[in-house]
């Protein structure tokens, strides 16, 4: 292994977790904000106003992006096993 393969390796999975991570981190954060707008417009401080629906947005989202979540995966270590022999040889 050469250090361009090491460092192809390690960028791709350093994107692939980012990539998936942002699908399930971003509508939570945005959710937030429009929470915490409400909560200062109202002068309402209950702190699960502010969990729960960016608890159950999140749940939302690995069930609706899941099945790309699982793909994203599938095809980053199908890219690992086609690089492996190139690796070893």
């Amino acid at each position: 292994m050469n250090p361009g393969m090491a460092t192809q390796l390690i960028s791709d999975a350093i994107f692939t977790i980012i990539e998936m991570l942002l699908v399930l981190i971003v509508p939570g954060l945005l959710l937030g904000i429009l929470v915490a707008v409400f909560q200062a417009a109202t002068s309402i401080q209950e702190q699960t106003l502010t969990f729960l629906p960016r608890m159950l947005l999140t749940l939302l989202m690995v069930v609706f992006a899941g099945h790309w979540l699982i793909q994203k995966l599938l095809d980053w270590f199908a890219n690992l096993s086609q690089m492996i022999p190139a690796m070893l040889g």
